[in-house]
């Protein structure tokens, strides 16, 4: 007679959790590699290029599975675009904070053009980030919105 183990659903769940949370741990844990190696030891790219690749990959793919299955990141009501311009003003400000930082170590206030030329390189610097992230978050958002309208056709259509 053999031995099987039988798992109930919240057993289930819990290890999906346990996974999650791993996966969690490191994603964190490479971006924090990368920071780490760019600032405080001037790496070149090429030293954390395995890293910045894998961070990309994990999170288009999480991103990509979730539309797929419909459980995208943003809904498709007006709370969704709002989320869409939040994330983008915010990313714009983390790209421009990020980039002011790298520029002020690697080449000084003073070779910038002085405070002048260093809020104006950070306010543009914020414009594109922005821009490129709105673009990049609104492409997500309305691929997000045709699955999951999809997924209510094909669930509406099954019922009648």
């Amino acid at each position: 007679m053999k031995k099987t183990n039988i798992q109930d659903e919240r057993i289930i769940s819990l290890r999906r959790k346990i996974q999650s949370d791993a996966f969690g741990v490191l994603f964190v844990g490479l971006l924090i590699s990368i920071l780490l190696q760019k600032i405080m030891f001037n790496a070149p790219f090429s030293q954390y290029a395995a890293e910045f690749i894998l961070l990309m990959v994990s999170a288009i793919y999480v991103e990509g599975r979730n539309i797929i299955v419909g459980s995208g990141t943003y809904s498709v009501d007006l709370s969704g675009q709002t989320l869409v311009m939040i994330h983008s003003l915010v990313s714009g400000l983390a790209i421009a904070a990020i980039s002011t930082t790298f520029n002020v170590i690697n080449h000084g206030v003073e070779q910038m053009g002085g405070i002048g030329g260093l809020a104006i390189t950070t306010l543009i610097t914020f414009a594109f980030g922005a821009l490129l992230s709105f673009i990049v978050f609104q492409l997500l958002y309305m691929i997000n919105k045709k699955k999951q309208k999809q997924i209510d056709e094909k669930y509406l259509d099954a019922d009648e």
